[in-house]
């Protein structure tokens, strides 16, 4: 097996072995059908417990002792139905998914990205993690994720897939590509523009780097008229992530208009935008999109996430990335053009198979969770 992540044939190799162990299972017994191009969503099992806030296991504690010191209640719930997690509340869920991975593979984890666009963190945690969301080569124990609605009440059953795990054999500097690496990539550079045109700039300057900067796109979205969303205070309806299309996005969201180039955030409320760089991943590419540190200013990227290979390929001019954005302590001035996040490419163990149906945000533009319908045709912009 090559140094790479794992693609869709080889996780499943791990889930249903020719002859050798399982290496990934679930507990309850019930079968590990969500299986991407390159991760595989985590289900979250019947048992839980409220937490008095987030926490991090760090070296010298496992989760059970996490529970025994911060939890509000040490043994724990179950939820046998759908229950509602009430914002700005943190609760912990044992995950129906069982690790025992090989001394050369290891994992990362994030949110889904139907969950981050709902302003839900969702945290992996492990025994003696000193960081949230990675598993480390070799690990054989439970899995568990922190969950915290920031604006919405968010409806779960035993089941929903909150997060998803990306599986690598090999350390990050050996499948991370470089700028100088990636400007090789000639018949399938990954960033174009709107037009389709392959944008290899970034990659002559500090071409050690691994980060390529994604940048905001201002320009009012062709259906929705705005340049972004941002999440409404005090909405009394919980959303069910599970239900495609059902609620109507104006009562949650409002639209965000640019005034002379640039969008003001105000502290402590989500905001989704897009980038102006564009993706067509090839098969044997994944990537990961990380924060910008706090140096950028008051303000930073909540739900880092990931992309398969095959994103954006099925469109000559790509797709772009969803920014979920928060505003820190002061009012916070974005400008069009300013960058957002880096992208960091990664190698592929194997190259994926080509989708069998193109991805639910294939054709995005501006988007919001697909729970939601489309946003309607716009009214007028205001005036600058």
């Amino acid at each position: 097996m090559s140094a790479g992540i794992l693609c869709k044939r080889q996780l499943q190799k791990l889930i249903e072995p020719d002859g050798g162990p399982c290496r990934l299972s679930r507990p309850s017994g019930a079968a590990l059908t969500e299986v991407d191009a390159s991760s595989l969503d985590l289900p979250i099992a019947e048992e839980f417990w409220e937490m008095r806030g987030s926490c991090r296991t760090g070296r010298r504690y496992q989760v059970s002792d996490i529970i025994r010191k911060y939890a509000k209640h040490e043994k724990p719930k179950k939820m046998s139905a759908q229950m509602v997690l009430k914002r700005q509340n943190v609760y912990l869920f044992k995950v129906d998914c069982a690790p025992n991975l090989d001394e050369d593979i290891q994992g990362k984890s994030t949110a889904r990205s139907s969950i981050g666009r709902l302003d839900v963190l969702v945290r992996l945690l492990i025994d003696e993690g000193t960081r949230f969301d990675c598993v480390p080569a070799g690990y054989s124990h439970n899995l568990y994720v922190e969950v915290a609605p920031i604006t919405f009440d968010l409806v779960v059953q035993p089941g929903t897939c909150l997060s998803q795990l990306r599986l690598f054999r090999g350390g990050e500097h050996l499948i991370s590509l470089t700028k100088e690496a990636l400007q090789y990539e000639n018949e399938f550079f990954p960033v174009v523009d709107r037009e389709g045109k392959r944008l290899t700039d970034e990659c002559k300057d500090s071409s050690r780097e691994t980060g390529y900067p994604f940048c905001l796109d201002l320009t009012p979205d062709p259906h929705a008229g705005c340049s972004g969303f941002v999440a409404k205070p005090d909405c009394k309806e919980p959303i069910d992530p599970s239900k495609k299309g059902e609620y109507d996005p104006t009562e949650f969201w409002e639209p965000v208009y640019k005034k002379k180039d640039a969008i003001e955030l105000e502290p402590d409320r989500l905001y989704i935008l897009r980038s102006k760089e564009r993706l067509r991943l090839p098969a044997h590419l994944a990537l990961e999109c990380q924060a910008y540190t706090e140096t950028m200013g008051e303000w930073r990227i909540e739900y880092a996430g990931f992309a398969h290979p095959y994103f954006g390929h099925s469109r000559s001019e790509g797709a772009p990335l969803m920014f979920e954005v928060r505003g820190h302590n002061i009012p916070t001035i974005l400008t069009d053009g300013i960058p957002l996040g880096n992208v960091i490419f990664k190698r592929m163990s194997k190259p994926a198979n080509p989708p069998e149906q193109k991805s639910q945000y294939e054709d995005q533009e501006l988007r919001l969770s697909n729970c939601f319908k489309p946003w309607p045709q716009p009214s007028p912009c205001p005036s600058p």
